[in-house]
Order: C-alpha cells, then structure tokens, then sequence
C-alpha cells in the first residue's frame, strides 16, 4: 500500500534559516511514528507542511498518495492536527465547538459521534461549558476531540501531553492505541520520551532540520544503547582479576561495583561465569535496561561530526552506522481507514459564515448597538443643532439631506471592523489554524469573512436607516440602488478589513486604517455638507476621494439628490469593490503571512 505520509526531498526556509533539510520520509498507514528531536529541530515544521498551514520551499509531500498541493481538499480531509499552542474561541462552548470544527470539513457531527468524543477523552460532562472556562488539560482533550471530530485517518499530535498530569498522560496513552489498532495512522512528537516508548512502533529523529535516523523502537534501542548489571561485592577491588576484564567487565564506586554493559541480545550467563570463577562475593545484583532517553542522547552526541560535515565546517567523514533514514513496515497487519463521514456540499462555507455571524451576534451592545447609538447621536445633534441654521441644502431639509451620509458611515465601517478585527484575533489567539487546516477553499475562506462583513453592515445601515425614518420618514425613491450602493460598499471594506488584518501584527496597525484613513476621508466626504457649499479647491478633493462618490450613490438612492452623476458613482464603487475583492483572494491564494 501507498504510505499514509510520504516526503521526498522535503526542503522549508525561513529567509536564510533552513528549517527541514532534504527530508524524505516514509509513514506506513496505522502505525504510531514518533518524531523526536531537540527545540528547534523541524518536527512542527514538518507536520505544518504536511498538514498545510506551512508551504515547502522544494520538495513534495503525499498524504495517502496524494500531494497535499495540487489535491489539498483531499489531503486536509485526511489529516486531523492537534496544535503545540492551546488555542481557543471564547465565544463558544465545547459542543459547539466541535460542531464548528467538523463543519469546516464538510461533515455534520452527529449527536452520538459527539458523545462519543466528548466520553472517550472525559469531556462529557463539560460538553455546554464554555472554553474559556476549562482548565488546562480540559483544553488539552478539547485540542484532540477537535482533530477527531471527521474521523482522519492521519492523526498528528505536535506535544499533546505538554504540561498535564500524569494520569491525563496514561488516559491519552491509553485513547492513542485505540486510535493506531483502529486504524489510524499517529504520528507523535513530544519532549517525554517515556512518552514514546510507551507508544512508538517506530522513531524518527530529526536535529537542525535532518533527519538522522527512521528505525524501529527495538532495533534503535539494540542499535543505541545496551543494559546495565551492575554486581555489589562483598569487598571492594583494587584491580578486576583477568577473566573478569576479559568478559568486558569495569570497576566502579570506589571498587565496590562491577558493571557489565552487554548489548541487546547478548546474555549475561558468560560475565557472571566469570565472576562467579574469580571466587568474588556478590551481596546484590541490579539490572537496568535500556531506556530510549540514553538512546537518543547518544545518538545526537554520535550524530555532531556528521552534522557538521554536512554543514561544510570540516572536511567530510563517513556515515556512522544507522544515520540513513531506513524505511522499515511495522508488524501491525494491513489497516483499514476509518470509514469517512459523508461530505454536505458547501457545508464548510456555511459553517464559517454562521460562526462569523454568530461571533458578533453574541456581543451586540460592542458590534451593533454602539455604532447604531453613535450614528444615531450624529442624526441628532448635526441634524437638530445645524438644521436650525441650514434648513436646507439644494432644496432638502438638512435632517434628510444627512441620512444617507450616515447609512453610508455605518456601512463602511461595521464592514470594515468585522473582517479586520475577527481574522486579526483569530491569527493572535491561534485559533486560525483550526480553518487552515480544512479543506476550504480559498473563495469559500473569502466568502464567509466577506459576507458576515457585508452582514453586519447592512443590519448596521439598515437599523441606521429606520431610527432616522422616525424623524424624516421612509420613503426611498430607489430602494433597489440603495441595496447595490450597499452591496458594493460593504464589499469593498469588508474586502480591505481582510486584507489589513493579513498585513497587520499589531493591534495598533489594524487601528490605523480606521482611525488615520478611513474616518477622515469619510468625514471629508460629505457626510455633512453638498460639495456646492464648499470653495473651488476644496471641491477638487472631495471629488478626488473615492468616499464621496459611496456617500453621493446612497444619497441619490435614499432622497433623489444628485450631486455628482449616479453612473459614474456607482462605476466607481463596483470598480473598488472588485478590486479590493481580488486583492483579498490573491492573497489568499499565496498564503500571504496565513501560510508560512
């Protein structure tokens, strides 16, 4: 059978850092691979690039024999993660939760699959708990009932017992076999060697991006390291009598002790014939086997002259025995995959879009009511304390004249801030990885982020809209292009928020779009004032900032004022719109600072 994994000359750079070098790697399916090494050695950045969220400089990676470029929506859909980083959406609770998480694949979470999960890793009881109330190891679970919820037949585990108790450990030890004599194909990475030598059917070790060794746990620990018996003398030895040496025998704690270090396989019937010849009284005897902690220490101290030869920092040398990755099957019989759940079309896209929604639906006093109550404020005040002066502007009483300047401003935005402010979280809590991961397009990805934006700031204007009707009335003379300027408008700036919360890293750089851009081009783009009240070169401006035009196509579709031509506004917002659209998509498309 094709391998469940399969690396071929799999390069990754960072610049002029070399994160995995010349990797090629077999994983047979339903076997548990354990991937060790030191901080820094390439095992996450392995498991990114095979799962997704990371992209190789050269090289190629299969899943299940298929390239995880070229036919990413299979790949992902085999592929369950469970993250180094504990990551999580406050906004929700463990039941939905995984929802979610199984709706980005495609695949409903039926309710007894759910408690399932949720009883196997001892989530049950917390299953209408919020996330942001468990404690660490509850996450821990939740991190794997995730990976789980479409039944991968590749599961990777990136350290998922960091920082647990031990009686967590053994009962995730315990879930892992499970999943491997199911079928399942596991591949662990952790820093707790007992770890994986309780699990590992094979080891793979891996340091500055190289891989040094693919072997069997057994044959690894016979390759590495070797027992211990140690013998306690009645009377301590100035010097071991001849036949004792001869059977490879050393004196140790001040002559007290004879160690005996016999490699795996070789007995100890021959150096205790040749203590018990010598006529020395033993009061004890200890025996240490081999653990896979020495063993990997002596093969990263074995390994530093040939990884600096490698480097071309001396002249080269020949290969230690064992360094060649060997490719070897496990002794397990041939598995079966676990039986796949049926996909629901655009599933996925529907799953992201209701979570987006659902996100801003649940803090509406900050994402609803605060900028209907601070546009409704702007209505009040200008439209009352300037109305009083004003009266009219080219034969419109200002309090009318002001609606669709503000409609316009919520529109811009409430688009805006959806996108920016949810993709931006998500990057900075690591909960993005958990949507990188799926099988989502990247139109679908655009899709749902663009259309809770475009949600959020039609509810928005639309509320806008009716407050101010009170006061001025509703009658729209054309209701269908008031619903297109929208459309367009929030489009667009839920477009731009995406694509300045790719860019940013900081919070103060998501701010400043807002705050130093788009606030005062909206403010000097008429809200408040018809550009015939205003000089000849201050008219040049307005008509130069692409604001005015969003703000004159609502006017004329709200009161019927014209104070530029409705085609070339409306040309103007499409123009933008599509514009902003297929950046974001592009970007997308690249990764750009998503998919390193």
């Amino acid at each position: 059978m094709t391998p469940a994994v399969r690396l071929r000359g799999a390069t990754k750079r960072f610049g002029t850092f070399t994160a995995l070098d010349d990797v090629s790697l077999d994983i047979e399916r339903g076997e548990v691979f354990a991937l060790l090494g030191p901080n820094g050695a390439g095992k996450t950045t392995l498991i990114s690039v095979v799962a997704g969220t990371s992209r190789l400089s050269s090289g190629t990676v299969e899943v299940l024999g298929h390239d995880v470029v070229s036919d990413y929506q299979f790949t992902r859909r085999a592929v369950g993660l469970v993250p180094q980083e504990i990551n999580f959406d406050p906004f929700f609770n463990v039941e939905e939760t995984l929802k979610l998480q199984a709706g980005y694949f495609g695949v409903r979470l039926p309710d007894d699959r759910l408690v399932e999960i949720l009883t196997a890793l001892g989530l049950l009881d917390k299953r209408k708990a919020m996330t942001r109330s468990l404690s660490g190891g509850m996450k821990r679970r939740l991190l794997i009932a995730k990976a789980l919820v479409h039944r991968p037949p590749v599961l990777f585990l990136d350290e998922p017992t960091a920082g647990v108790d031990v009686e967590l450990r053994r009962d995730l030890w315990n879930y892992v076999r499970k999943l491997a004599d199911a079928g399942t194909t596991v591949v662990l990475t952790t820093h707790y060697l007992e770890e994986a030598e309780e699990l590992a059917d094979r080891i793979g070790v891996i340091k500055n991006g190289k891989l040094l060794v693919v072997e069997r746990k057994a044959d690894l620990m016979s390759r590495f390291s070797h027992r211990t018996v140690r013998l306690t003398l009645l009377q301590p030895l100035l010097a071991l009598p001849q036949g004792v040496l001869e059977a490879g025998a050393v004196l140790a704690d001040a002559g007290k002790v004879i160690v005996f270090s016999p490699r795996a396989g070789d007995g100890i019937s021959a150096p205790l014939a040749a203590v018990a010849a010598s006529g020395l009284r033993v009061v004890d005897v200890q025996t240490r086997e081999p653990r896979l902690e020495a063993v990997i220490i002596e093969l990263l101290r074995a390994q530093a002259p040939l990884l600096a030869a490698l480097a071309g920092t001396m002249p080269e040398v020949p290969a230690l025995p064992g360094v060649a990755a060997q490719i070897a099957s496990t002794t397990r019989p041939a598995p079966l995959l676990p039986a796949p759940d049926p996909l629901v079309p655009l599933l996925g896209v529907r799953t992201l879009f209701r979570k987006e929604v659902t996100r801003f639906l649940r803090v509406p006093g900050q994402t609803i009511l605060s900028p209907l109550i601070t546009t409704a404020l702007y209505f009040v005040v200008f439209g009352y304390s300037l109305g009083g002066r004003l009266r009219e502007i080219d034969g419109i009483p200002y309090i009318r004249f002001l609606v669709p300047g503000l409609v316009m401003l919520g529109v811009i935005s409430n688009a805006f801030l959806n996108t920016s402010s949810s993709l931006f979280i998500m990057k900075l809590q690591g909960t993005m990885v958990d949507v990188l991961v799926t099988p989502l397009s990247y139109l679908e990805f655009l899709a749902a982020f663009v259309g809770a934006g475009v949600l959020r700031a039609f509810l928005v204007g639309t509320l806008t809209w009716a407050t101010a009707a009170v006061f001025v009335g509703a009658y729209v003379p054309h209701p269908f292009l008031a619903l297109l300027a929208g459309l367009l408008v929030s489009l667009a700036f839920s477009s731009l928020g995406l694509i300045v919360s790719l860019w940013a890293e900081k919070f103060e750089q998501v701010n400043f779009i807002p705050t130093f851009v788009i606030t005062p081009l909206t403010f000097l783009g008429g809200v408040f004032y018809s550009a015939t009240m205003l000089p000849p070169h201050f008219q040049l401006f307005l008509h130069i900032n692409p604001i005015y035009y969003m703000i004159e196509s609502m006017r004329y579709a709200l009161i019927g004022h014209v104070g530029s031509p409705p085609a070339t506004g409306f040309a103007i917002l499409a123009v933008l719109a599509f514009a902003l659209v297929t950046t974001a998509l592009t970007l997308l498309r690249r990764g750009y600072k998503l998919r390193t």
